[in-house]
């Protein structure tokens, strides 16, 4: 068995996945689409893989969504977004080539269509928009569409550089295949903004984008086709390229805003010994909402609780700088604490997952309310010494009102999750190198403290095969 692939987080058959494209359901059957090499575990002739699931945690591989039409000068299929109209699929995506078709100066948005839900046609219009839309206004990087419908129409968003800045660009279509250019939707501080993508709550719109880093967000309201009165400017994931990037969203038939993200690979490492054949996993997929503050409300589908299976339960654990075995020994699991927050408060709570018997190997949860910071801490992670070990960092959310704190771990063989009160989130990959490195232990950074509570299951593996 290889020992890295996740047994509950979703991956391809084989070979290469980035960037979630497209999410949808239609009839109660969820579909999701993503960047894909079907031939090489790297990055390159990207497609879109496409998978179906009842429940967002058991997936059925079906064939190839799109690929590349090479005798049209396309290269690769990049990232975009599906819409459902009236029973038919229409996909949006970022069409590019060779020479002038480059990413850079040559991006195109093409179009597919399909009935069925496995065959998709791009019909002769193709490309629906082109860099010659926005007149002399200097675009770069244009890419990764996202349409909605509007109260007069569709909307879409993409992506891209202007005046050395990453942008959301906003345009008008009545029927999905002309398309007018509205204007800059918002200008960021950041180099560039990739997957730009929202959800609306009401009058209220929360944007997302990806700045080559931390996936971030603005919380804000729509006024004609920009996003104004910004109230919150927050972190998705603190994840970043080391665990969490290119998310995307859509709702579901319930009115559920759902989260799909990228976890990348790219932890590994030069030199990695494991010569694997597949690349990347999606983060669990999260439900949104948007709270008052303006902060987004973000948690696991529930749907993940049909694969816990046997758990312990501990209350009132005394911990100290010593570390405490919980006795237990998994590399797939979910851990929820419960935590006082008085108890908590002159010292750091450390929670050792992929822990080995030696000690040379365990990644922590670091939980520290005096620098209001939660860290998953990679130092001692693994003894290959060419993975990465930086920290992925978050801060806590704020504490008003609040006596306790809840944390919520999931860990998959070479992934762990956190989430705090539902509202701080980081994700990283580890890959230790012992075989026994999957023991839980707690202790603190210095003094004694108290756990109020703490479950841990241990997780099925999803049922995720082929057709």
């Amino acid at each position: 068995m290889d020992r890295y692939r996740p047994r509950y987080h979703f991956t391809a058959p084989r070979n290469w996945m980035n960037d979630p494209n497209g999410p949808f359901q239609l009839n109660g059957v969820y579909h999701l689409f993503y960047q894909h090499n079907p031939s090489k575990p790297e990055w390159g002739d990207i497609h879109w893989g496409h998978a179906a699931s009842p429940d967002l945690v058991n997936w059925t591989h079906l064939p190839v969504g799109l690929a590349p039409s090479y005798e049209l000068g396309e290269s690769h299929c990049f990232s975009g977004c599906s819409v459902v109209n009236d029973g038919e699929v229409t996909m949006f995506y970022t069409s590019i080539g060779e020479g002038d078709r480059n990413p850079t100066t040559g991006a195109q948005q093409w179009m597919a269509r399909g009935t069925d839900l496995r065959t998709w046609h791009k019909p002769a219009i193709n490309p629906v928009l082109t860099l010659d839309l926005h007149e002399d206004l200097q675009i770069k990087d244009w890419r990764d569409p996202y349409v909605w419908k509007s109260e007069d129409g569709w909307r879409m968003i993409l992506g891209g550089i202007h005046e050395e800045k990453g942008c959301a660009f906003i345009y008008h279509s009545d029927d999905l295949e002309q398309w007018s250019f509205k204007g800059i939707f918002y200008k960021g501080e950041e180099w560039i903004w990739e997957c730009p993508h929202l959800f609306r709550f009401g009058d209220k719109a929360v944007l997302f984008y990806s700045p080559s880093g931390p996936v971030r967000y603005l919380s804000g309201t729509i006024s004609g086709d920009k996003l104004i009165d910004v109230q919150k400017h927050g972190t998705v994931d603190s994840g970043g390229w080391e665990g969490y990037y290119a998310s995307t969203g859509f709702v579901d038939e319930n009115g559920r805003r759902i989260l799909h993200g990228w976890i990348p690979e790219g932890s590994r490492g030069e030199e990695f010994p494991e010569n694997l054949d597949w690349a990347g996993a999606l983060a669990l997929p999260r439900v949104v909402d948007l709270k008052a503050s303006g902060a987004l409300s973000m948690s696991p589908v529930p749907e993940l609780e049909t694969l816990r299976g046997e758990s312990r339960s501990f209350t009132d654990i005394a911990v100290g700088p010593t570390p405490t075995s919980t006795g237990i020994q998994s590399a797939s699991f979910e851990c929820s604490l419960e935590l006082d927050r008085q108890t908590m408060a002159n010292t750091a709570l450390i929670i050792s997952v992929f822990a080995s018997a030696c000690g040379k190997e365990h990644t922590d949860v670091r939980l520290d309310l005096a620098s209001k910071s939660i860290t998953i801490d990679r130092t001692n992670s693994s003894l290959l010494p060419k993975v990465h070990k930086t920290p992925v960092k978050g801060e806590l959310p704020s504490t008003e009102g609040t006596e306790r704190i809840k944390l919520r771990i999931f860990a998959d063989q070479s992934i762990v999750e956190v989430f705090v009160d539902d509202e701080t989130c980081l994700t990283a990959r580890v890959y230790p190198a012992l075989e026994d490195s999957s023991g839980i232990q707690l202790r603190t950074s210095s003094g004694e403290s108290v756990v109020s509570s703490m479950r841990i299951w241990e997780m099925k593996a999803a049922d995720i095969r082929m057709e």
